[in-house]
């Protein structure tokens, strides 16, 4: 029955009239049965679906169809208020049909927070350090606490947690990551005692990220990801060009509108005291208010169409970077480990060039006891072997990494190619459509004309 209910739920509340109110209340009694699971018993606020009927929210909802031939797909929606004593929260509905072998049913149907969408960002970045783990949308800011239950806000985060859902689907490894399946797949009580669950790869993290933070440089670039992370910088830089000039001419086209709007007043007035010219006026005024209309959609497409795309992107490739500096740590590890083993070998070496010449041992009487040279180079024969094997193991990580992160680079790529390519080409659909619209307006004008020069 839940997958029947609304895709959005508007999270507003708003003063009504009398029969708005009591559907309003009708539509809740339906949501709440259709709900029948509510997260820890909380107070579940679903208001009336009326206002999410517009041309533009159905745009919106329309990227969140759901792929029927792929044998994993999942959709977000149907977000639900939730009031606790404690906290007020916002849930998302996760519809998952899946054709796998280890899940035991077909389909699925759970409820999840943002808080749920960052424990699961971070098993997967726990379980597969290497695999680039695609970026949640940011949190709410201090002063967008006010406005986080808005219309406008919950439709860009149910939009965000798609495409990051999305892109787990799609990703040949995360995929299949058992946290992912219990995230998608397990009630709210099972998942509840799941997330509690600590493991020890979380103290593998720490110390990967403490040991990224702690070298300045490399003894050795590995020519194919510094090659990598310069292309990403440069990359960055480009599309954060982009979108601060796509924003400035945004502005400028906000001014704009503003001029425009004098002008339909002005050729209507000017046609009540020109009667011959009172029918051109009138068309030049409408087709002047067009254009202002053109304008102005194109103006509120500037955020779902370049804006935040690309801001988003960019956060993506932060994420890669930040996925190419844990291999550089590994490295980091393994030329310290080699280096403290090349330096064991040398004090071995002037040891037994010490014992075979003893002119060179030190002489003089001291208090302390010193250790001999047999006494070294007993020790050094005991540790030597064990530096050896830590070289050989971290140079075995390294190489795993290296691998890891080579194929999910060439993955991301792929991914990359698609991602701008939709961007691109939703901005230059969304300027020819305006450009199109103005031009047909001035056509209609000069269509009025013509007949009457003729």
């Amino acid at each position: 029955m839940a997958s029947n209910t609304s895709a959005v739920l508007d999270i507003v509340t708003e003063n009504k009239e009398i029969s708005s109110i009591l559907k309003d209340h009708k539509d809740f009694d339906r949501s709440s049965i259709c709900s029948g699971s509510t997260i820890d018993n909380s107070l579940v606020q679903s208001p009336s679906l009326e206002s999410f009927s517009t041309i533009q929210d159905i745009e919106n909802l329309s990227e969140l169809n759901m792929d029927e031939n792929s044998d994993l797909s999942v959709k977000i929606d149907n977000p639900q208020k939730h009031l606790e004593t404690l906290e007020t929260y916002i849930t998302f509905r996760i519809t998952t049909k899946v054709a796998r072998i280890e899940y035991s049913d077909n389909e699925y149907i759970v409820r999840r927070r943002y808080n749920d969408f960052i424990w699961l960002r971070q098993k997967l970045i726990e379980c597969h350090p290497f695999c680039i783990v695609p970026p949640l949308p940011g949190k709410h800011s201090l002063i967008g606490q006010l406005d986080r239950y808005s219309k406008d806000f919950i439709l860009l985060r149910m939009k965000a947690l798609n495409v990051f859902i999305s892109r787990i689907v799609n990703h040949p490894i995360l995929s299949c990551n058992e946290h992912f399946k219990i995230f998608l797949t397990a009630k709210q009580p099972d998942f509840s005692l799941h997330r509690r669950q600590r493991t020890n790869s979380e103290n593998k993290i720490r110390t990967l990220s403490h040991s990224n933070s702690t070298h300045s440089a490399l003894k050795n670039r590995h020519l194919e990801f510094d090659k990598t992370k310069t292309y990403l910088n440069v990359l960055s830089e480009k599309l954060s060009s982009i979108e601060k000039i796509s924003s400035r001419i945004n502005k400028e086209r906000v001014d704009f509108i503003v001029e425009l709007n004098s002008y339909h007043p002005i050729f209507t007035t000017w046609a009540t005291t020109e009667p011959e010219l009172a029918n051109m006026l009138q068309n030049i005024g409408n087709a002047v208010e067009r254009n202002t209309a053109a304008q102005n959609m194109l103006v509120q497409s500037y955020a779902t169409i370049i804006g935040n795309p690309i801001r988003d992107f960019v956060t993506y490739i932060d994420v890669v970077q930040e996925t190419i500096k844990k291999r550089e740590a590994y490295q980091y590890a393994y030329e310290n480990s080699l280096e403290e083993l090349n330096k064991r070998h040398s004090e071995k070496d002037k040891l037994i060039a010490s014992s075979h010449n003893p002119s060179q041992q030190a002489s003089g009487f001291s208090l302390w006891k010193q250790p001999s040279c047999d006494e070294k180079l007993e020790k050094l024969g005991v540790y030597i072997p064990q530096l050896l094997k830590k070289v050989e193991a971290n140079q075995d990580s390294l190489e795993c990494a290296n691998e890891s992160l080579r194929s999910d680079l060439q993955y991301w790529q792929v991914e990359k190619q698609q991602c701008l390519k939709k961007i691109l080409l939703s901005f230059v659909n969304k300027q020819i459509e305006y450009y199109q619209g103005t031009v047909s307006a001035w056509e209609h004008v000069t269509n009025e004309i013509a007949p009457q020069n003729n």
